[in-house]
């Protein structure tokens, strides 16, 4: 919008987002105190985050498994798990950012 000279108050965004999380049509990540993210929520497939706290990096990633240990869940306590959240909080191995 910045770049088509639209001019956007703090309020009308603020408002907006609000109103796209009581829909489900965002959903909000927060990752430590003072990091938050939104991501669209509508039609997207599960996944979990990594974050890389010195960085404040987030990698999203989807592993089978985990929808294993859903069912599991579900099975050995009788419910219908609607949604999940998952966070690794992590640094960068020294010899991973080598390489990078």
């Amino acid at each position: 919008m910045k770049n088509q000279n639209y001019r956007v108050s703090r309020a009308t965004l603020y408002n907006t987002i609000e109103l796209l999380l009581a829909c489900n049509l965002v959903r909000k990540h927060q990752f430590g105190k003072n990091l938050a993210q939104f991501e669209k929520s509508h039609g997207s497939k599960q996944h979990d985050h990594v974050i890389i706290t010195d960085t404040g990096e987030v990698i999203e990633f989807c592993d089978p498994r985990i929808q294993s240990i859903k069912a599991t869940i579900e099975e050995i306590f009788g419910v219908k798990i609607q949604h999940h959240s998952l966070y690794f909080y992590g640094v960068r191995n020294e010899e991973n950012e080598q390489d990078q």
